[in-house]
């Protein structure tokens, strides 16, 4: 089923993450991090919240979930 503005701005904003800027200054600086965590709501998060790839700028639901993506291609390759 297309989009309701087409199919290409469906393509460009469905899986948008942090930026590559913002994941090196989570990496350098805890605070940073912190300030990020802060604006989202725990009850809203996967797992609630309790599971985050710094490097990736993801939630998980479960440990198990973590695990399998630090393992896999994509975490790797970023």
């Amino acid at each position: 089923m297309p989009a309701v503005r087409g199919d290409k701005s469906k393509k460009k904003t469905r899986r948008h993450t942090r930026d590559v800027d913002q994941v090196h200054l989570d990496l350098k600086n805890e605070r940073h991090l912190e300030q990020f965590k802060d604006t989202k709501h725990v009850e809203d998060l996967p797992g609630l919240g309790e599971f985050y790839c710094k490097e990736c700028a993801k939630w998980f639901e479960s440990e198990a979930n973590m695990g399998a993506h630090q393992k896999g291609k994509v975490h790797k390759r970023r």
